[in-house]
C-alpha cells in the first residue's frame, strides 16, 4: 500500500516538474518571438524614416525657402512628424528632423547645406 502511494507521489512530482519546464520553455519562445517582431517593426520604421529623410534632403537642396515652408505645412502623415528649420545665421543651412508619432522613439536629424 505504501509503495503505491510512493509511486503516485513520484508520478505527481514528475508531472509538476515537466509542466514547469515546458511552461518555462514556452514562455521563452513567446518572448523571443515578440522581441523579434518588435525589432522588425523598428527596423521597418527606421528604414522608412531614412527614405523620407533622403527625399526631404533632396527637396531642400533644390527648392526655395518659401517652397520648403509650403512643403512642411502641407505634408501630412499619420506616422511621422517632419520639421524643417532654417538656421538663423546662415540662410543656406537647414536642419531637418523626422520623428515617429507613436511610442517607437525613432528620430532622425540632419544638417543640410545648400
Amino acid at each position: 500500500m505504501e509503495d503505491r502511494k510512493l509511486k503516485k507521489s513520484f508520478a505527481l512530482l514528475t508531472t509538476i516538474l515537466l509542466i514547469f519546464v515546458f511552461t518555462f520553455i514556452s514562455i521563452r519562445v513567446v518572448e523571443t518571438n515578440l522581441l523579434s517582431s518588435n525589432l522588425n517593426t523598428l527596423k521597418y520604421l527606421h528604414l522608412q524614416a531614412s527614405i523620407h529623410s533622403d527625399t526631404i534632403n533632396e527637396f531642400v537642396k533644390m527648392h526655395t525657402s518659401s517652397e520648403i515652408q509650403d512643403f512642411e505645412d502641407n505634408w501630412s502623415n499619420n506616422r511621422f512628424e517632419i520639421q524643417i528649420t532654417p538656421d538663423d545665421t546662415n540662410s543656406s543651412v537647414y536642419y531637418t528632423s523626422i520623428e515617429t508619432i507613436d511610442n517607437s522613439h525613432i528620430r532622425l536629424s540632419q544638417k543640410i547645406i545648400k
